[in-house]
């Protein structure tokens, strides 16, 4: 696998082990990666469109709008898990650079997940007659399935880290595909049988993601491991930082919904057209995603033989591609944003051209966001990550006490929050070069 690179980044020590196989030699190029992941991303994203398009066209305009809450909140809470994916790619990249098992930080970082699913379910579950009556018409059975999609979502961040960590891009995208298209054929067997409630349709959503699972541990291979949540030399800082970090995203990418609905200010049709613009504008995020895996391995890996020019060249370039395409997807969804609404939706669905264009700045600011996160994590510097997301969610929250529309403040609060966390993680990593650290506290293997 790795074995050829160095196990810290030591300025000083530079050369890879004698004899070793040079990293590109063996490694999937970025580009390659990059390109697999965002084929399952592209089928995932699909997926969601034909289940919300289905879901739109066979069920009460109001019966929908409480659906596509439960589809956002639902995935608020599980994307809350993708800080173990990442942090356990960095720890298995550093594991196989120096010959180690993976076994051992797959087993903590399996075992912490499963802490922090049990905890927010106990929370979930006291706060379900709540959440029944203020997101779902009273229906407890969407709150408590939010807890399942949870737990089955958080298994999915950790086996996309798992194939990260081993290069294997192929496992991510069998993963994400499976899901898409099973996600699409069960929501669309729901609605042509008549069995399309609200909780019918989340209990479909969970059924393909366990088939996703499935279909991704075939690929990748064994990869489990015992859990346990004591591991010493694991440190558990980077996972708190990063699960205090995580509040920002999740915010910018599906708190505005939940919240709008619970203003009862808007329509059924304006909180759909709402939240499919949402799901919408989060479609080519999803696509720059793919580039996390491969570029986080890939930064990893030049910080790991101190390769200073490698990791430059290798962020500048994608931090062109990404500010390019974050103009480019500006303008076109403002253009034709309207139009994808309708033809997902129905034509009872529709939002203003200046929502759609500030809803689509805050999806561009994302994709810088992927470089600049990969980056800032393959330095080991995930505290600076997590104060920009913070610094990000204030900043969401204030746009929403501002005395205007609720709809404006429910489209302006994400590009505001991005817009934070993009400048905070700039400052705060301009010398993140120099401050790099280990990403395990423990000495070399000699």
């Amino acid at each position: 696998m790795l074995d050829q690179m160095k196990e810290t980044p030591s300025v000083s020590d530079q050369t890879p082990r004698p004899g070793s196989v040079p990293p590109a030699a063996r490694r999937t190029t970025l580009l390659t990666g990059t390109v697999v992941v965002a084929i399952g991303l592209g089928v995932t994203g699909v997926g969601t469109l034909a289940m919300l398009g289905l879901a739109a066209r066979s069920m009460p305009s109001a019966e929908y709008a409480d659906f596509a809450v439960w589809w956002t909140v639902a995935t608020l809470l599980g994307t809350s898990f993708g800080v173990f994916e990442v942090y356990l790619a960095r720890l298995l990249i550093f594991e196989l650079a120096g010959g180690g098992s993976p076994a051992r930080v797959t087993g903590v970082m399996l075992g912490r997940a499963m802490a922090m699913a049990g905890g927010l379910g106990v929370v979930i579950a006291a706060l379900s007659p709540f959440l029944a009556d203020e997101l779902f018409s009273g229906e407890l059975a969407p709150a408590l399935l939010l807890w399942v999609f949870m737990c089955l979502a958080a298994s999915q961040s950790l086996q996309r880290g798992a194939a990260t960590g081993r290069h294997n891009m192929v496992a991510i995208a069998t993963q994400l595909s499976t899901d898409g298209v099973a996600r699409a054929a069960i929501i669309g067997v729901l609605a042509l049988t008549g069995n399309d409630s609200v909780t019918s349709l989340a209990l479909g959503s969970c059924v393909a993601v366990v088939l996703s699972l499935v279909a991704g541990g075939r690929v990748i291979g064994p990869w489990l491991a015992r859990p346990s949540v004591r591991g010493a030399d694991v440190p558990l800082l980077p996972v708190v930082l990063l699960l205090i970090g995580a509040v920002g995203p999740l915010l910018a990418n599906n708190g505005s919904v939940p919240w709008l609905k619970s203003t009862d200010e808007v329509g059924p049709h304006l909180l759909g057209a709402f939240a499919g613009a949402i799901t919408l504008s989060r479609i080519p995020t999803q696509f720059f995603s793919a580039v996390m895996s491969p570029l986080l391995a890939h930064l990893s890996e030049a910080v790991e033989l101190a390769d200073e020019a490698a990791f430059e060249r290798t962020r500048a370039r994608a931090q062109l591609l990404t500010a390019g395409a974050g103009v480019a997807f500006v303008v076109a969804f403002a253009l034709l944003g309207q139009l994808a609404i309708r033809i997902m939706l129905g034509p009872d669905f529709s939002l203003g051209v200046a929502n759609l264009a500030v809803l689509a700045a805050a999806s561009s600011g994302m994709f810088i966001g992927v470089v600049q996160q990969a980056a800032l994590g393959a330095l080991g510097l995930w505290d600076r990550i997590a104060w920009a997301w913070v610094v990000a969610a204030v900043a969401f929250v204030l746009v929403l006490l501002v005395p205007v529309d609720p709809l404006w403040r429910a489209t302006a609060a994400p590009l505001v929050g991005v817009v934070a966390a993009l400048v905070t993680m700039w400052l705060l990593g301009r010398n993140g070069w120099r401050s790099r650290s280990k990403v395990l506290a423990r000495a070399p293997r000699p």
